[in-house]
């Protein structure tokens, strides 16, 4: 950027230097400055609009190749209390990659400079802020030839100002605070779109569908590259995951983030979990797994092998662990493998080993290492240690409290533990009978049937509660022998008198059975012979 420098006093002494000096830096300021790019304002092309404009100051006069920075010849926009804003509009006629641009300004107005922005667009309508390529926000004097980069596509660039009040100051100079552009030359450097670089020698032929670069490096847009296998912005080097010549080999999918070198295709930022090597081509060795394979397999089965990425033990986990690592050992009332047991009834509730289940010892109750079995039939208690008591029909009792749930067998009390058997004298459930006092010796009954094993003399029957007839005589016991002896022969005649009518009832009915036959016999015989009778 340049400025051109003010009369001194002193100057007026010298006028012959001064008109030299000034010659020359208007001739060297005359000079393109965005140097390798064409210049795309050219004279009797290149159009103007202003927004506004100041008697005959008509906006044309900034692209008319003249570089005077006198008022005459400038472009100068409007002036009065009501106005808001004032633009000029310099209209290439084409689209084009634009560098910079560079303005001559009013050389004796600088001060209504400030505040100015360079804005593009394709369209003739005034963008919007967004579009802006350069801001001026300093609030400095500025010079009055002044070359801004602005590195856009367009057809049409914009000179802008606001009645920002932050540029009141000019009020103090000028009483019209009303924003005012006075530009004299306007140049705009760039190329043709699709082309690039120094002289815009390059073309943009590697951007997809030929689109438009940036004019300083050949960056392409938003539309990424031509070869879909080249790297945007530049489209010189490989795509992620591409290597080789002209990019046809795909990294290894193992390579971390598929980074792999851009000619060898060597894993250039390591590889994904569970492999090695340059080329992320050899799994974990056995045992290992994870990134670098660092991480070491957990409690698998049998010391079986792990899945080299996630560590997941294939066959499960050893007794005592649990998990998908089986890196986790198991909780308070599980064991064995993956933890898929529960604790048996140890003592005090205390944790099984939680490797095979076993207890220090059992609840009341149960038995075995684990103390997972119940008594057996006929104990209960701790340790299994005690014999249950008489329970009815021989049902077990209680494994932890030795009650008999359906009652007690007879000759035994109706205790819970049915452990107490009927006193003496007395029989049956719940001891509620009494013996007769009749048994042999003055014997106890038995407990459950009240039964004697023999009576005393005079008494009878098992229960020894029936009186004995009196003892008879020889003579009577003879007439008790004839008695039986006759006894027995009625039954025997009895016997054989039932016989013969039984033989006699089947006499009858085979002699009805004959007489049917006979009868039956001669219906058929006249049947067979039918009376004859003379033909008429």
């Amino acid at each position: 950027m340049f400025l051109v420098r003010k009369k001194t006093s002193n100057e007026k002494h010298h006028p012959v230097n001064l008109f030299a000096m000034l010659g020359l830096i208007l001739m060297v300021l005359s000079l393109p400055s965005g140097l390798g790019y064409d210049q795309l304002v050219k004279k009797g092309i290149t159009e103007a609009v202003s927004s506004t404009t100041h008697a005959s100051h008509r906006a044309s006069f900034a692209v008319d190749g003249d570089f005077s920075q006198k008022i005459q010849i400038c472009s100068h926009t409007a002036i009065g209390q009501g106005i808001r804003e004032a633009w000029l509009r310099i209209d290439l006629r084409d689209i084009y990659s634009i560098k910079s641009v560079k303005f001559w300004y009013r050389g004796d107005m600088i001060v209504q400079l400030p505040g100015y922005s360079i804005r593009v667009s394709n369209s003739s309508v005034l963008p919007p802020p967004e579009n802006s390529c350069f801001t001026d926000t300093d609030n400095v004097t500025l010079p009055n030839i002044i070359e801004n980069d602005c590195v856009r596509t367009a057809r049409y660039v914009w000179f802008y100002r606001d009645n920002d009040e932050s540029y009141s100051f000019l009020t103090d100079y000028f009483d019209r605070p009303n924003p005012i552009i006075e530009i004299c030359e306007v140049q705009v450097f760039g190329c043709e779109t699709g082309r690039y670089g120094d002289n815009c020698s390059s073309t943009c032929e590697h951007c997809k569908n030929n689109a438009s670069c940036d004019i300083v490096s050949g960056a392409c847009d938003g539309n990424g590259c031509n070869d879909n296998k080249l790297e945007p912005p530049f489209c010189t080097d490989c795509v992620g995951g591409m290597f080789g010549e002209n990019c046809k080999e795909h990294c290894n999918r193992l390579c971390k983030n598929s980074n792999c070198d851009k000619t060898t295709g060597r894993c250039i930022s390591g590889c994904e979990g569970g492999y090695l090597g340059s080329y992320c081509n050899t799994t974990c060795p056995r045992g290992k797994y994870g990134p670098r394979c660092s991480k070491i397999c957990h409690h698998c089965q049998q010391n079986t092998n792990c899945h080299h990425v996630t560590g997941t033990c294939f066959s499960g986990c050893d007794e005592g662990y649990k998990g998908e690592l089986c890196n986790t050992a198991c909780t308070m009332g599980e064991y064995g493998r993956n933890c898929e047991n529960r604790c048996g009834h140890c003592h005090n509730h205390e944790a099984c080993n939680r490797f095979d289940g076993r207890c220090r010892d059992c609840e009341i109750g149960y038995q075995g290492l684990r103390c997972d079995n119940e008594c057996g039939s006929g104990t209960y208690g701790r340790n299994c240690s005690k014999t249950c008591g008489a329970c009815l029909d021989g049902t077990p009792c209680h494994h932890i409290y030795g009650h008999c749930s359906l009652g007690c067998s007879p000759g035994w009390k109706s205790t819970p533990n049915c452990d107490a058997p009927c006193p003496p004298g007395t029989f049956g459930p719940n001891c509620i009978n009494k013996c007769s006092g009749n048994c042999l010796h003055h014997a106890t009954c038995d407990k459950e049937t009240g039964k004697c094993k023999a009576c005393s003399e005079g008494w009878r029957n098992d229960f020894c509660n029936e009186r004995a007839p009196e003892p008879i005589t020889d003579l009577e016991k003879i007439t008790l022998d004839h008695l039986k002896i006759d006894n027995q022969r009625l039954l025997l005649e009895s016997e054989k008198l039932r016989k013969e009518s039984e033989k006699i009832s089947i006499e009858k009915v085979f002699l009805k059975i004959k007489e049917k036959y006979l009868q039956l016999k001669m219906q058929s015989e006249f049947q067979i012979f039918p009376s004859s009778e003379p033909e008429t």
